[in-house]
């Protein structure tokens, strides 16, 4: 068949597509991030577009000619500038059904989520049960896939249980019952096959879920011995409190924290996995099966173990950077500061333009780091001035090799530490 599949570069999309290239259909794949889908077959058409850019119908209607069916992947854990839940779940996938009806094509399939019905009060789960009541209003063969928590290879939902899971003690929301029912994107990518199938039973909302639910409390503990780490206690929250100061971790730079998460979780996220396995033709997969029986890898280790390092490591250098611009300007003796500045070359007038304008720019620094503003490109900067410093004063101070607190060898780690820090900004999803 001839596919239009959306969402292609995200986690569900990617094992969709490579689902879908294994049985031989021709995919046009649309994704924000092409540079992701660095796998693909001489069928599969790679189209990078902007979702939030998509105004009305018709912009879909170029890329619906000669398609037989549509696969809306696209979803988002958490709002951001520029993407919000009731345009990227609601708007666009809408729109892009409407078209697809207009274009005469005879089978939609939505990536929904499990929770998004009569009972939703999150924005993410009523964004989605909006686009999931839009598709099942158009005169097709529709199917509503909702998913619970998908894991498998580059899913963030897992990766941040076992980030919590490697932590020296168990954080969960009152005492850890809330019950999950995880599902393997294998199952996920299955269903959809199965859907495109003629012969497949059409209008289905399915619930996707594992055979059997989980406490939460549970899943972090088998996921810590996955870890090959001891059993480790566990702290319980009120969830109440969690929601008031969950904003913190947002703030850090994990997307997940946020209020709604917190009482998605707090409602549990389960289903009867009958339908599944009956659609399916056999059951779906147990974390048993395919997650907790196999040790983690080193990387998973590394992975989980700096998963909140990473935060506190853009706090420490941003501190760094912020606290030498202020003890240059308000602490540190400027005459002290001259005498140094002369050793270098710098003199007269230019003295102090540069003690000022170098201390500014250290608080400068600190503050964009504070803010992660374009990090990547930020780390690049801070690792040429401090290797520009060190050189400088290193040639011009030779003694302060010798000094015994070591004010420029401890340049060197910090190097190093700026170097980690611009790697695993490289990796954030």
């Amino acid at each position: 068949m001839n596919i239009l599949l959306t969402g292609a570069s995200g986690f569900i999309g990617r094992h969709i597509l490579r689902a879908l290239e294994q049985q031989n259909h021709k995919v046009t794949a649309c994704c924000r991030n092409a540079e992701k889908l660095f796998f693909k077959s001489a069928d599969t058409h790679i189209v990078q577009l902007d979702y939030a850019a998509v105004s009305c119908d018709s912009d879909w209607l170029p890329y619906l000619q000669n398609i037989d069916a549509v696969i809306n992947c696209v979803g988002i854990i958490a709002e951001s500038p520029g993407q919000t839940f009731h345009r990227l779940h609601e708007q666009v996938p809408a729109s892009l059904f409407r078209a697809a009806e207009r274009a005469g094509i005879k089978k939609i399939i939505q990536i929904s989520a499990l929770g998004a019905d009569a009972y939703a009060q999150s924005a993410y789960h009523l964004s989605k049960k909006a686009a999931d009541d839009a598709l099942r209003n158009l005169d097709l063969d529709w199917y509503v896939l909702q998913p619970s928590i998908v894991y498998g290879d580059g899913a963030q939902s897992m990766a941040l249980f076992q980030a919590l899971a490697a932590l020296p003690m168990q954080p969960v929301i009152d005492g850890g019952w809330q019950l999950l029912q995880p599902v393997h994107v294998s199952d996920v990518a299955d269903t959809v096959l199965q859907c495109l199938k003629a012969e497949a039973p059409a209008r289905l909302t399915l619930p996707l879920v594992g055979p059997s639910p989980i406490g939460f409390g549970q899943l972090l503990q088998q996921l810590r011995r996955r870890l090959g780490k001891k059993p480790a206690p566990t702290i319980s929250l009120p969830g109440n409190l969690v929601r008031r100061f969950v904003f913190i971790g947002r703030w850090l730079g994990e997307p997940v924290c946020n209020a709604d998460n917190i009482t998605m979780l707090q409602r549990g996220n389960t289903a009867d996995a009958g339908p599944a396995e009956a659609f399916l033709g056999r059951a779906t997969h147990s974390l048993e099966q395919r997650l907790l029986p196999q040790p983690a890898s080193q990387a998973e280790r590394w992975h989980a173990g700096l998963y909140f390092l990473r935060p506190l490591l853009r706090l420490s250098i941003a501190f760094l950077w912020l606290w030498s611009g202020i003890v240059s300007l308000f602490f540190y003796p400027h005459e002290q500061s001259y005498q140094f500045l002369s050793a270098t070359g710098v003199t007269g007038i230019a003295a102090p333009i540069t003690l000022y304008g170098l201390a500014l720019l250290d608080i400068a620094l600190g503050l964009a780091t504070l803010g992660a503003y374009r990090p990547r490109r930020l780390i690049l900067i801070q690792l040429i001035l401090v290797l520009l410093y060190t050189l400088t004063v290193g040639i011009a101070l030779p003694e302060f090799w010798l000094h015994p607190f070591g004010p420029v060898l401890k340049n060197v780690p910090l190097l190093i530490t700026l170097l980690v820090y611009l790697h695993l900004e490289g990796e954030r999803p």
